[in-house]
């Protein structure tokens, strides 16, 4: 696929359009793609999931009542395509494609191998397969439920689980890329797979499958990203470093690392580290750059859990204040072990760690992440390295 698409926020659109249609077409020709052989064979299936899930008796289900059945309605007709739009429009709006990128080519992978199972292995749904003895769940309010999510899925579509695959790459890549609301993302989508499942459309092997494929496919799309970021850089290097657009609007760049120092005899290495580190593409927060005058404590806090990367400048005598607890670089230290940032300590002028006894328990860890020592005669080598042990956004 050409590079320039998959490097383009429109392209990735394109794709995911490109992949409704063919969801919609194939639909509206379901009966046209499959003979009576294929039907008997899903029959079958069905069957062997039914025996393996113990004949399970829906009946109890039936008597949960009106609101319990609009409850798993609602999360599964209308919670499912909005979670997903909104993710997917949170991600575009970022400054990297990268996270747009994976969460596109984790829905297209896992659709285009599910499409495979719809067509040769059609497996009916639960409540669609008289022996199961289940009831559609969202018919006790209307049929309509049904009928307009028909448009978009066929009777037999039910193995894998496509809407548990969706869910599996959303999580995913909201984990994998720091997406801000990644945890009631993670517990609506645990809704939408579990709704599925109480109104009556899924088996159980459905689920656990539409789950595997749906971190297959985004494992996948990761390692696609990867030769694609590559190929970037070999054929237009322009293209992987030139700030991001989205419709035309320039986005702020987003910064990658945090630097710590103490400004009585680290102000100056921690002035080079951010030019030597933009130099290298990672953006860095610098306090006196980035905050105003009245702007500190629980801002500056945030500012470390914001981002992956954390370089502590460390100078002769930098650690000598950190047995105060109202230090602050001793406080920003230990917010980024707390927060299980990227620490990397760069060693200026022979700094040697005080004696162990003399370090607070809190900041003991910082002695066992491997460092980097600033010589000025290899200079360059020295930012080389520090940034091949910062992580990538």
């Amino acid at each position: 696929m050409n590079h320039r698409i998959l490097n383009n926020r429109l392209g990735l659109i394109f794709i995911l359009l490109a992949v409704f249609t063919v969801n919609y077409i194939q639909t509206q020709m379901e009966s046209n793609l499959k003979d009576p052989a294929q039907y008997e064979t899903g029959y079958k299936i069905a069957q062997a999931f039914m025996e393996l899930e113990g004949n399970l008796d829906f009946s109890q289900f039936e008597g949960l009542g009106e609101g319990a059945a609009a409850a798993h309605s609602i999360s599964y007709y209308i919670l499912f395509p909005v979670l997903l739009l909104m993710v997917i429009a949170g991600l575009l709006f970022r400054r990297e494609i990268t996270p747009i990128r994976v969460m596109t080519l984790g829905l297209a992978i896992s659709y285009l191998i599910a499409l495979c199972f719809f067509i040769f292995f059609p497996v009916p749904e639960r409540w669609a397969f008289p022996p199961a003895n289940a009831t559609l769940l969202s018919d006790i309010l209307s049929t309509g439920w049904i009928e307009s999510y028909r448009s978009f899925r066929a009777l037999d579509n039910a193995f894998p689980s496509l809407s548990a695959a969706f869910m599996l790459v959303m999580v995913f890549v909201c984990y994998r890329y720091r997406f801000k609301f990644k945890n009631p993302i993670c517990l609506l989508g645990i809704m939408v797979i579990l709704s599925s499942f109480t109104l009556g459309i899924h088996w159980v092997p459905d689920l656990i499958m539409g789950g595997f494929l749906g971190v297959f496919s985004t494992s996948l799309a990761v390692l696609w990203d990867h030769r694609i970021v590559d190929k970037i850089k070999k054929v237009q290097p322009e293209l992987a470093t030139k700030g991001a657009t989205v419709m035309g609007i320039k986005l702020p760049e987003k910064k990658t690392t945090f630097i710590s120092y103490r400004r009585e005899t680290g102000s100056i290495m921690a002035r080079i580290v951010q030019s030597e580190l933009k130099k290298r593409g990672h953006l860095s927060f610098l306090d006196v750059d980035d905050l105003g005058p009245k702007q500190f404590g629980k801002r500056l806090l945030r500012e470390i859990e914001s981002v992956p990367n954390f370089v502590v400048v460390l100078s002769p005598g930098s650690m000598d204040r950190c047995e105060a607890q109202d230090d602050w670089l001793r406080r920003e230290i230990s917010h980024a072990i707390t927060t299980h940032r990227n620490i990397v300590p760069l060693m200026v002028d022979e700094f040697q760690y005080p004696p162990k006894e003399m370090i607070p328990d809190d900041l003991e860890e910082l002695l066992h992440h491997n460092g980097v020592n600033y010589s000025h005669e290899y200079f360059a080598a020295t930012f080389d390295k520090l940034s091949d042990f910062l992580q990538k956004t």
